[in-house]
């Protein structure tokens, strides 16, 4: 039974300290399950259904992990429903005490705020646990351009990694705040700006020069960016406040785009001065039937 496979992959990954993606059904290799995620946040099991299919197999799964709640260490499953408008959420077992309600969750002994409800994210994006580790391992006394910051929790792991200087920028003051807070939370500093990166450009580079440059961007945001032509722009008018040898790490969550969109981007920026590294590798869970369609982050070194 499909719905039983899909138990057997969280009752091995139960219980789990740290916050994680346990179910990638939107990467294609869990039949039934192609419009359906589930995470672990905490004391919280959330699902999450990105599309109107047939949930009898989902709730035939979750009837088995209801019996299995208290050996996981799970209080609560909730479900949401992000193609309903409003993108509600079903208290499908314990109460609603997290619903809309924030609270600290835990990733690789670090400490971030989410709130699982009705907004589409919930502070901490799973699938950048890897980027999150290797800045972490490797910020060392660097300064740190963390562009596109988002509640910051890239800058949070290279502060952890004692990185000398952490300039978080987004445009959403909101998320920058909640940054802040992520901050505070593991007592580590950083500076946070609440703007349009491109008005900042000449401020970013009398703070630098930076020695890590990383750009998580959307890949398309209302008036404010599009990957598709901005990326580039972007880190063409940044390349100034970056230091001589710097280290790229370039992000990319656009299905429709793939690496080599960002090798030839990278190659027409620098021309022929980044050398590329390596890109990180996704967790084992997020494996997609298309890798080219799933995240992408690729590291490059300046020279």
């Amino acid at each position: 039974m499909k719905n039983y496979s899909v138990f057997k992959k969280l009752d091995v990954s139960l219980p789990c300290v740290d916050a994680k993606r346990l179910i990638h059904g939107r990467g294609g290799k869990i039949e039934g399950f192609e419009q359906i995620n589930i995470e672990i946040y905490s004391q919280v099991l959330w699902v999450i259904v990105y599309q109107s299919v047939d949930e009898q197999p989902l709730y035939d799964m979750l009837s088995l992990a209801k019996e299995n709640m208290e050996k996981w260490g799970v209080d609560h499953i909730y479900i949401q429903r992000r193609f309903e408008k409003g993108n509600p959420v079903e208290v499908y077992a314990g109460t609603d005490e997290w619903v809309d309600n924030e609270f600290e969750t835990q990733e690789n002994h670090l400490n971030y705020l989410v709130n699982l409800g009705r907004n589409q994210n919930t502070g901490l994006f799973l699938d950048m646990v890897n980027g999150r580790k290797w800045l972490q391992d490797n910020s060392r006394k660097q300064s740190v351009l963390n562009l596109f910051s988002y509640t910051c929790s890239l800058g949070v792991s290279a502060a952890a990694g004692g990185a000398n200087q952490i300039v978080n920028i987004d445009m959403a003051k909101g998320a920058v705040k909640k940054g802040q807070q992520n901050f505070a939370l593991n007592d580590v500093n950083g500076v946070f700006i609440a703007q349009d990166i491109f008005k900042m450009i000449k401020k970013l580079t009398l703070k630098g020069p930076f020695d890590i440059l990383v750009a998580d961007p959307p890949s398309f945001q209302s008036k404010a960016f599009d990957v598709r032509k901005d990326y580039k722009k972007l880190l063409t008018k940044l390349k100034s406040a970056l230091a001589h040898d710097a280290t790229l790490m370039l992000c990319l969550n656009s299905p429709a785009l793939d690496t080599q969109f960002i090798h030839d981007m990278v190659d027409e920026v620098y021309e022929g001065k980044a050398t590329f590294i390596k890109r990180l590798e996704n967790p084992e869970v997020l494996a997609d039937v298309n890798e080219e369609a799933s995240l992408k982050v690729m590291l490059y070194k300046l020279s």
